[in-house]
């Protein structure tokens, strides 16, 4: 591996990147025979310049949060030859970099880049796109969108949480159809989420047992507006929480669903709003390989 691309979002975060470029391509330099960085901003078709980009190289490094992960994803999956990926994380939460280990220092991870840890990642895959992290509806979507920019730059992860908690009382139950190869499950609900990873707004909250490559989805349903609830699965990031046992929530695993609601539920994929329910979801066993952390 010789050539290598950075697809920087120096817009990401606090625009801690474009202050860390020099000191990112003297590391990378010193492995790497050829370093190229490529400011997305100014890519006047991106999908475009991205595609001409993935050609070329044999590691392609996404720099930027998890927005520019979920960009950078959504072009390389389909794809039926694709590079290698890595991450130097610079948002707010930075979910799949932290999924796969890397260190949160920008020049920190371009250091473990150099050891070419390889590993081959499941994603999640909709009729309309493809997430690395989770694929939610109701709460969670409702508190991505209230979350001002400001909000995300001075709180940080912790916004996430806090609007979530917040917004408890505002969400609207809305009637839920599920169903994977083996059951159906017809209820009221107040969140979806489906975890391929297990972080969500830089913890591991929600789905805290998720694994990115045994090919399957970690499948979470909220049914009642309860903040006990709520504040229980948040808990899970200091202590392992059984989820069977919460009132008001139901979990299962599956490599494979189909979700319908009455009334449409906007979709959050990565933090990213994205299209409309009803849809269908699948694995994509180990379908991108990506350069990890210890």
């Amino acid at each position: 591996m010789d050539k290598v691309a950075v697809l920087m979002n120096k817009n990401a975060g606090k625009g801690q990147l474009a202050d860390s470029q020099q000191a990112i391509a003297k590391v990378l330099e010193s492995r790497f025979a050829e370093v190229v960085f490529y400011d997305m901003a100014q890519f006047s078709d991106r999908t475009k310049a991205i595609l001409q980009i993935l050609k070329q190289f044999d590691l392609v490094i996404i720099a930027g949060g998890d927005g520019t992960v979920h960009e950078v994803v959504n072009i390389v999956a389909p794809l039926p030859h694709r590079p290698t990926l890595a991450i130097i994380p610079a948002g707010t939460a930075n979910d799949f970099s932290r999924q796969i280990n890397m260190p949160q220092d920008p020049i920190e991870a371009a250091q473990t880049i150099l050891a070419l840890k390889k590993q081959s990642v499941d994603i999640g895959k909709t009729e309309q796109r493809y997430f690395v992290n989770f694929w939610g509806i109701g709460l969670i979507t409702q508190a991505s969108q209230s979350i001002d920019a400001r909000s995300k730059q001075n709180i940080g992860k912790l916004a996430y949480y806090l609007q979530a908690i917040q917004s408890v009382g505002q969400v609207t139950p809305f009637k839920l159809t599920l169903q994977t190869q083996d059951k159906v499950i017809e209820d009221q609900a107040v969140m979806v989420i489906i975890g391929n990873g297990s972080y969500t707004g830089g913890v591991r909250a929600l789905l805290p047992k998720a694994n990115i490559s045994d090919g399957l989805f970690e499948v979470l349903v909220i049914k009642e507006a309860s903040i006990q609830t709520v504040l229980s699965i948040l808990q899970s990031r200091k202590a392992s929480v059984d989820h069977q046992e919460l009132e008001g929530v139901i979990a299962l695993q599956t490599h494979c669903l189909s979700i319908s609601t009455e009334p449409s539920q906007t979709i959050d994929c990565d933090g990213e709003s994205d299209g409309q329910t009803p849809t269908e979801i699948v694995v994509l066993p180990k379908h991108i390989e990506m350069i990890v952390g210890e």
